[in-house]
């Protein structure tokens, strides 16, 4: 982060601590409550969500040529390979004679993938090398039968997909060369991947996406754990077409009211959330970072995943490392399981039996109205013409102020 961008942003903390404020939208938001379970504006969405990139691996998970991970990605299977320059390519895990998954295992390391069902064989490259009696398909050009690849790039340290062939993919770009270096800067290129833990969640992905954009219920919710920690309410947004930057001020921002610029880092005294649209969080603190990434699942509105990654500036190498960090996780899984899906699980029980029709999102909700607003747009552009959007487009933003 660059010198005066650490000092700006040091004085709107502070002020907004001082003020009792934070960054507001320049209106309330209206959503209906049917967004979190109806069928098929979900359908819809998961067509948004699908042209988007996702997190799907970490650089840790390849060790060598040809080492692979297998995943899901909202009902994609993908098979994840390191290739011989160490680039890693990302390829559909399905044979292209009968359709069957190709490779069974998590991970490993293959040079090349072969089909059970009838040892067709792919390379690590994803092209066609071979299959049993040959001559049967003669007239076939294997060229035009290698796996199916996807859009894919490894940047600060974690491996990005779109699951859409042919899609646009620049992850520099989606962050805003800004944001994309001080990301850079914090050591997350380099990092060492602690843990990793994906959940089944009982709630609409946009409802998992909301939780971690929102600052408004960090004291209210989290009495006992994040608000010692945390300013609750107190956030500074700054956005980059689909991605922005949010940041929650640290209980300890104010000490460094009057301290000299060079003697200190705002990153110590804050939170900062890099959100990458529509469902990735790249929370950086201190000592650690957090990566998430929710999806909503392919069939049932009520239902999404969430992987979060705990990763560390580089490998730990005292016991003293290891607990700091177990520490740090184990906090994150009590407010989670404890406070957080708690609560909002209740949120899509009530969607379906609630009796309510509308909710409102306020003026310091200003992540939330932002994310709701932009997922409804890109919905609209699917509908049918004339068909309204589910949510009534808000005005624009920049720097956390509405333009009039």
């Amino acid at each position: 982060m660059e010198r005066e961008e650490k000092i700006q942003l040091t004085k709107r903390l502070i002020a907004h601590v001082d003020h009792d404020s934070t960054d507001y939208a320049d209106d309330l938001l209206r959503v209906p409550f049917s967004v979190f379970d109806d069928p098929e504006l979900a359908r819809k969405e998961l067509a948004v969500v699908r042209r988007f990139p996702h997190i799907v691996a970490h650089v840790d998970e390849f060790e060598k040529t040809g080492s692979f991970v297998t995943t899901d990605l909202m009902g994609t299977p993908l098979l994840l390979v390191k290739q011989s320059d160490g680039t890693i390519r990302a390829f559909s895990n399905v044979c292209r004679h009968r359709g069957s998954k190709v490779e069974f295992a998590e991970s490993g390391c293959k040079r090349v993938f072969s089909c059970p069902y009838h040892n067709w064989a792919y390379g690590k490259d994803g092209a066609l090398r071979g299959m049993p009696h040959a001559e049967g398909f003669d007239r076939m050009d294997r060229t035009e039968f290698g796996l199916v690849e996807f859009p894919c790039e490894v940047r600060h340290s974690l491996v990005w997909v779109v699951p859409t062939p042919g899609a646009d993919l620049d992850i520099a770009a989606t962050l805003g060369h800004k944001h994309d270096a001080e990301v850079a800067d914090t050591g997350m290129t380099t990092s060492y991947q602690v843990r990793k833990e994906t959940w089944r969640l009982g709630m609409n992905w946009k409802i998992a996406v909301d939780g971690v954009q929102d600052s408004y219920h960090l004291c209210q919710l989290h009495t006992k754990t994040v608000c010692n920690y945390l300013e609750g309410n107190i956030t500074a947004f700054d956005m980059v077409d689909r991605s922005w930057r949010l940041v929650v001020a640290r209980k300890s921002i104010t000490e460094v009211r009057d301290a000299d610029p060079d003697t200190y880092d705002v990153r110590d005294y804050s939170l900062a959330n890099y959100t990458v649209y529509p469902g990735t969080m790249l929370v950086t603190e201190p000592n650690h970072f957090e990566v998430w990434t929710i999806v909503p699942d392919p069939d049932d509105p009520n239902v999404s995943y969430c992987t979060i990654r705990l990763l560390s500036p580089t490998k730990p190498q005292t016991a003293r490392e290891e607990r700091i960090l177990e520490k740090n996780w184990d906090l994150l899984m009590e407010t989670l399981h404890d406070e957080d899906w708690f609560v909002t699980k209740t949120i899509t029980d009530n969607a379906a039996n609630g009796q309510v029709d509308e909710l409102i999102y306020g003026r310091n909700e200003l992540p939330g109205q932002v994310f709701h607003t932009m997922v409804a747009r890109d919905v609209a552009t699917l509908a049918a013409p004339g068909e309204p959007a589910h949510v009534t487009a808000g005005p624009e933003y920049v720097t956390g102020e509405p333009v009039a």
